[in-house]
This record gives C-alpha cells, sequence and structure tokens, in this order.
C-alpha cells in the first residue's frame, strides 16, 4: 500500500451518526407536511417516504431538499429546516482518534459524499473535522451525479492528481461506497456498523478500518 497517498471517507453514517439527516427528513418534512394536510404525523410520515421511494436515491432529486420542499409545497426553507435539527449532528465515538491516528501518519485525508452541499457543509462545520480534511466533496452538489457511478470516484482523482490505485475509500453504503469505487480499481472498504457482514474488506468500525490500513502498509 505504499502507493497509496490519499484516504476518503464516506460522511452519513460513515463519519457522522444517523441521527440528524433522519430528523430532516422522517421527522421535519413530515411534520411541516402533516401540519398542511391536517393529518397525523404517522400518516404524513408514510406519504412522505412513500414518495421519497418513488424517486429513489440513485437520483439527485432524492438528496434535494429544495425539491422536496417544492413538491410537498412546504412553507419552510432548506436552510431553516437544517437549523432545526443541527442538535442532532454528531460524529461516532471512535471518528476523531481514527482521523488525527491517519493524519499523523502522514496520510491526505478527504471526504466524499452523496449529500448536498448544505447538509455536508453543516455536518463538518458543527463537528469541527474540517481540518483533518484536505479536500470535502458533495458528490451531487459539486459534480452532478450519485456515487452510483465510477464517474464520481474519477473526477476525484483527477482533481486530486492521483490514479485510482492511489486511493483507498470506505464508506456505509455497499453499492456506492464498496462496489462501484472497486470497478475503478479503489481499494475499497465497506463499513458494516450492524456486525452482520464479513469479509476481508469489511470492517465494522472507523477504528477496525484504520487497524487493517496500519497493518497493510
Amino acid at each position: 500500500m505504499n502507493t497509496r497517498r490519499i484516504i476518503s471517507f464516506d460522511l452519513d453514517g460513515t463519519i457522522t451518526d444517523a441521527a440528524f439527516v433522519d430528523a430532516v427528513w422522517l421527522e421535519g418534512i413530515p411534520r411541516i407536511y402533516a401540519l398542511k394536510k391536517g393529518i397525523s404525523f404517522e400518516n404524513a410520515r408514510a406519504d412522505v417516504k412513500r414518495q421519497y421511494d418513488k424517486v429513489g436515491r440513485e437520483r439527485l432529486d432524492w438528496y434535494d431538499l429544495r425539491y422536496w420542499i417544492k413538491k410537498f409545497e412546504l412553507d419552510v426553507s432548506p436552510k431553516e429546516l437544517l437549523n432545526r435539527y443541527v442538535n442532532r449532528i454528531r460524529t461516532f465515538p471512535e471518528v476523531l482518534a481514527t482521523l488525527k491516528k491517519t493524519q499523523e501518519k502522514g496520510l491526505a485525508q478527504i471526504i466524499i459524499s452523496n449529500a448536498r452541499r448544505e447538509f455536508v457543509d453543516l455536518e463538518i462545520e458543527r463537528t469541527n473535522i474540517g481540518h483533518y480534511f484536505e479536500s470535502i466533496f458533495s458528490s451531487t452538489s459539486d459534480f452532478g451525479l450519485v456515487k452510483k457511478s465510477v464517474k464520481v470516484f474519477r473526477r476525484v482523482c483527477s482533481i486530486c492528481g492521483i490514479q485510482p490505485q492511489e486511493m483507498v475509500h470506505v464508506g456505509d453504503d455497499r453499492v456506492f461506497d464498496y462496489e462501484v469505487p472497486r470497478k475503478l480499481g479503489i481499494c475499497a472498504f465497506y463499513l458494516d456498523r450492524s456486525d452482520r457482514c464479513e469479509g476481508e474488506n469489511f470492517v465494522h468500525s472507523l477504528e477496525e478500518f484504520s487497524e487493517k490500513l496500519t497493518s497493510s502498509r
């Protein structure tokens, strides 16, 4: 692994837990929608989730707050909605120690997230981890692409001035963060915090990822 110079992390579900994004998508939007329609929160959330599922996470609209606010005709701005739940932004317990350890080894670190820039910037600001990363990419905002395509990882490698073989990526989505980058020749790790999956490049925490990274150098 001596040729690999950049460690790439996913953000939501990898560095930050789901509390914030779940609050925005599964609490904030349904609550406003329930008031608008005069229905229960439970029914509103079920309706909203059905609409999310119809679009699907492989489409750009799925990640776009403005799209959903307009679709549901909600009287709220993206900024206002996000700010209601900023207190729920938090990193997983092992994150800071892992980032510090990797940085101390002289390895460059970046983030590649599907989340829109307004989510990413707020999460980085509130957790105060921006100084650990040389670059932070929102694939949907920066490239107009979802990580279902190798185009995202190819673009990032080009911007960073490296070959795919010089990157290691880790994330909690088996398709977006593991199968897709591997197609490009990136050494990818699947982060399964549920402990249900096992494999050579499957890890269950970022601490375990860091240990595998160190042992393989």
